[in-house]
């Protein structure tokens, strides 16, 4: 909402991604973290195993749709957060030449790709998940048979193309935008220079770099329990080592949890250093009137000298 008010007033390719991602976000926080963490496991803990609702494993088809929601969001996400990157480094490079309007074509482009290709490259995911009920156990959503072709391709596709591959890209990316930000705040101290759209366009880097950078770090241990977990079948560790298949099972579990750290913290970002999103954000919340009300109430009642008597 901020930032569609933002793009009315001064359209820019970095209010674009910002409008795009939390809707990934949100799919992802919706799916993964309320319907299967909190819902399927976190009211068990919280009622003390009394009371859980598996919404995942209700049917087929929910199992398979929760899932394909949660695996396509976060390939949107790492798919959008790697155009996003490059286009900061393309900024940041070519300041003299690019502005924040130039280019919204490749822009929207980016984005309709990431979403249709995420989509069409997920789709495995509803043929190979479902509702599985091993000896007369709760039925649970998982894959069918973990060591097929396709389940495979699914799980290489979360690690490589929305985790490993992101996360070098982006490594790389903010290198590079380090170095070159680094040299901007030299050139500018020596020639004493403040510039207000140069200083809007800086903060739009460092919350950029935040967010990558808190991607890398909560992605890297699940990408690692995901290769770990697929191992238990490979090498049968549920019949030769059952603690230790246990406990990568419920660290996995665990690190996909705090994984959704990842998409819920862009706000926050945005606030601490974006000057024009806390500015814009009081005046859709009516902020800004409230504190003027107050300041025009507070002159009005004060008593002048005129008045005041000894």
């Amino acid at each position: 909402m901020v930032f569609r008010a933002i793009r009315v007033e001064s359209p820019c390719r970095f209010n674009l991604y910002a409008i795009w991602l939390p809707i990934a976000h949100n799919l992802q926080l919706a799916t993964n973290a309320f319907l299967d963490d909190f819902l399927g496991r976190g009211l068990q803990w919280i009622t003390n195993c009394q009371l859980s609702i598996s919404v995942d494993s209700i049917s087929s088809l929910s199992c398979k749709l929760i899932t394909y929601l949660t695996e396509t969001s976060a390939l949107i996400k790492a798919c959008l957060l790697m155009y996003f990157s490059v286009d900061r480094v393309y900024s940041v490079y070519r300041s003299d030449r690019v502005t924040p309007t130039t280019g919204l074509w490749i822009a929207r482009l980016g984005v309709g790709l990431s979403y249709s290709m995420c989509m069409i490259l997920s789709i495995p995911q509803l043929i190979y998940v479902d509702r599985v009920s091993e000896n007369g156990s709760r039925p649970s959503c998982e894959y069918v048979d973990p060591l097929a072709p396709g389940v495979k391709y699914v799980l290489y596709l979360y690690i490589v193309g929305a985790t490993m591959f992101p996360s070098l890209l982006i490594f790389v990316t903010n290198l590079c935008i380090i170095f070159r930000m680094r040299t901007f705040s030299t050139r500018n101290k020596l020639s004493g220079a403040c510039d207000r759209k140069a200083a809007i366009e800086f903060g739009k880097v460092i919350t950029h770099l935040a967010i990558s950078v808190l991607f890398s770090c909560l992605s890297f241990p699940l990408v690692i329990l995901i290769i770990l977990r697929q191992q238990l079948h490979s090498h049968n560790y549920q019949e030769s080592r059952p603690d230790y298949a246990k406990r990568i099972v419920e660290l996995s579990k665990l690190f996909s949890s705090i994984d959704c750290i990842n998409y819920a913290c862009d706000f926050y970002f945005y606030i601490a250093f974006m000057p024009e999103f806390r500015k814009t954000l009081a005046r859709v919340l009516r902020l800004d009137r409230l504190v003027i009300t107050h300041s025009v109430t507070l002159k009005t009642n004060m008593p002048s000298a005129n008045n005041v008597s000894y």
